[in-house]
């Protein structure tokens, strides 16, 4: 008797110390990528959806130096595609060129006797492209969908597993790394 008693007691504790409580957190599910997702928490105007520690904050992504010019980083694949999006969806033709193309581009470029800002008008016409590839990708590297392999010295390429972009114009892109941030080197187109 004093056993059950003294568990009645345990128990009445517990359930008077407990306490419920509700946290709004974003609802992105696993397909909301995907053309024609509809769901609640799905988005595509936005890209980032989730906190990693590793990054700069998005403050430090993008800001204002003393001179009042626009200074982006890009730590990781999420930062370059954020920038890319970014430039070209807002006409920022100039910031495209300095942040986001790679060098290494702009002197394949010039080897094909092109002006390397020829590439940004080439990516705009594709905006609507790069926009469905980010979609399905919103979280890089870390989506589960991708492969993120080193190709070379400083290179990597992110792109989508076999079939799961088969029908989009890239599956991916490469980055290099030039000074300490990532840069767009091309798309990868699976062939």
């Amino acid at each position: 008797m004093r056993v059950g008693s003294v568990v009645l007691s345990v128990v009445v504790l517990v359930l008077a110390g407990c306490e419920t409580y509700e946290k709004d957190v974003s609802s992105n599910t696993f397909f909301s990528g995907l053309d024609g997702a509809e769901g609640p928490g799905v988005s595509r105007t936005g890209l980032g959806r989730t906190h990693d520690p590793r990054y700069l904050a998005v403050d430090d992504q993008r800001y204002e130096d003393e001179d009042g010019n626009i200074i982006l980083r890009s730590r990781g694949p999420r930062h370059l595609m954020r920038h890319i999006y970014e430039t070209l969806r807002d006409d920022e033709r100039e910031l495209f060129q300095q942040y986001v193309l790679s060098e290494a581009t702009k002197r394949e470029f010039r080897a094909h006797d092109t002006d390397p800002a020829e590439a940004f008008d080439m990516l705009k016409d594709e905006f609507e492209s790069i926009d469905r590839l980010f979609a399905r990708i919103p979280m890089a590297e870390h989506s589960p969908n991708v492969t993120f392999r080193r190709t070379g010295p400083g290179i990597h390429r992110l792109k989508l597993i076999r079939g799961a972009g088969r029908e989009l114009r890239w599956q991916g892109f490469d980055m290099i790394q030039e000074d300490g941030d990532e840069r767009l080197l091309w798309f990868y187109e699976e062939r």
